[in-house]
C-alpha cells in the first residue's frame, strides 16, 4: 500500500486499527495481555487529555487501571518483538522509497514527498 492509498483510506481506520492489533498480538504471550494492549492502544489514540493509567482505564470503561498497569509493569512480553512488528507494519503500510512522513505536535500530520 502506498502513502497515497493509505491517506485515502483514513475513513476505514477502525478496521485498520483492528488489523494492527492482530498484527502485534504475537508479541504478547497471553490473551489477557493482548486484550490489555488493545485497550492501551485505544486509550493512547483517544481524546483523553492525560494518558495516565487511570485515564486510559476510564476511557476503556474499566473501573480500575490494574490491567494497564500490569501490562506495562509486571507482565512478561517481548518489547523487541513488539518493536520489530511495529517497524515491519509501518514499512509495509507507509513504505514508499521516495516518501518521508513528518509528524509534529499539531493536530494534522504533514506528508512531504
Amino acid at each position: 500500500m502506498s502513502v497515497s492509498d493509505w491517506a485515502e483510506s483514513v475513513s476505514d481506520w477502525r478496521h485498520a486499527l483492528e488489523d494492527l492489533k492482530g498484527f502485534i498480538a504475537p508479541a504478547f504471550k497471553r490473551s489477557e495481555q493482548r486484550a490489555s494492549a488493545g485497550v492501551f492502544l485505544d486509550g493512547l489514540l483517544s481524546g483523553a487529555k492525560r494518558k495516565t493509567g487511570w485515564m486510559l482505564a476510564e476511557e476503556a470503561g474499566l473501573a480500575r487501571p490494574y490491567r494497564i498497569q500490569s501490562l506495562l509493569g509486571r507482565s512478561s512480553w517481548s518489547a523487541d518483538e513488539l518493536c520489530e512488528r511495529v517497524r515491519s507494519y509501518a514499512l509495509e503500510t507507509l513504505g514508499d522509497p521516495d516518501g518521508v512522513l513528518v509528524v509534529d505536535g499539531e493536530p494534522e500530520a504533514q506528508m512531504i514527498q
